[in-house]
């Protein structure tokens, strides 16, 4: 999955930086090498960013070399820098590398920065989905994992063998999260199954491009005979709690009622 993401944000960089940026000759090299010889290419951008430090192609592929690493503090610190210096957007460059970002606030379980950085990039770039999908779920997750105890390792985009939920919202927010081969899931069918003397929601999913086919099993820790759908946390005292982050109130809003407007709740929470 690293690796065809590597490919595939080569390609549109080459595009773009041939179209409209004099970009360093390491920096293209680097392009090259990035999806067969990663450290090669490491050191490519690392002299790119050398020989020019204004260009932000170097520093978003140096985030995204972090980020396979497991070193998030790093890819930050990069992402950032490229979205600071990116101020063409060229091919949806800069909005790419906001998008990097969020994923990995989001992951360290940072709402604040998560929060903070969806919410400025949905007011900036408001016809792009990834944003306001993304900030949506930004505030559902963090109010499920600290009031419902959501396992905040499902968080993670890899697949798991089951999780343990409590209600079916949470289902589906987990699949909305998932990547398998790079590849978003689409849910194709749902049942309820017996086995080892629990109750399980398995959904079979479709990826979005092959077709393939995936099974997710998830333990259901409710009373079905009580609360069919799941038994979430009360959510009007969170709402109603002007203490608690922005963020939290909103994902109770969204809980409570799922055709809240998204922007109206969070300026009024703000005001």
């Amino acid at each position: 999955m690293k690796a065809r993401y590597l490919i595939l944000s080569a390609l549109m960089f080459i595009q773009c930086t041939s179209a409209f940026c004099q970009a360093p000759q390491e920096f293209m090299t680097g392009l090259k090498l990035v999806g067969t010889d990663q450290e090669a290419a490491k050191k490519d951008f690392l002299m790119a960013i050398v020989k020019d430090s204004s260009f932000y192609g170097s520093y978003h592929f140096m985030g995204v070399i972090c980020l396979n690493e497991h070193k998030p503090d790093s890819a930050i610190y990069y992402f950032k820098k490229s979205i600071a210096l990116n101020k063409g957007n060229i091919n949806h460059t800069r909005e790419m590398a906001y998008a990097r970002l969020i994923s990995i606030y989001t992951d360290q379980e940072d709402f604040q920065n998560a929060f903070t950085t969806a919410w400025e990039t949905f007011k900036e770039y408001p016809d792009n989905n990834v944003f306001s999908s993304a900030l949506k779920d930004i505030c559902l997750w963090s109010f499920y994992i600290k009031y419902d105890h959501l396992d905040p390792g499902y968080l993670s985009p890899e697949a798991k063998d089951e999780y343990v939920v409590n209600s079916i919202p949470e289902e589906y927010l987990i699949v909305r999260n998932l990547r398998v081969d790079g590849e978003y899931l689409n849910v194709a069918q749902q049942s309820l199954v017996e086995k080892n003397g629990a109750s399980y929601d398995v959904l079979k999913c479709t990826l979005s491009r092959s077709k393939k086919e995936v099974v997710l099993n998830f333990k259901i820790n409710w009373d079905m005979n009580k609360d069919f759908g799941g038994k979430t946390s009360p959510q009007q005292p969170v709402i109603d709690d002007a203490s608690k982050p922005v963020y939290e109130r909103v994902g109770a809003m969204l809980i409570a009622d799922n055709k809240t407007d998204l922007k109206s709740a969070i300026e009024k929470m703000m005001h």
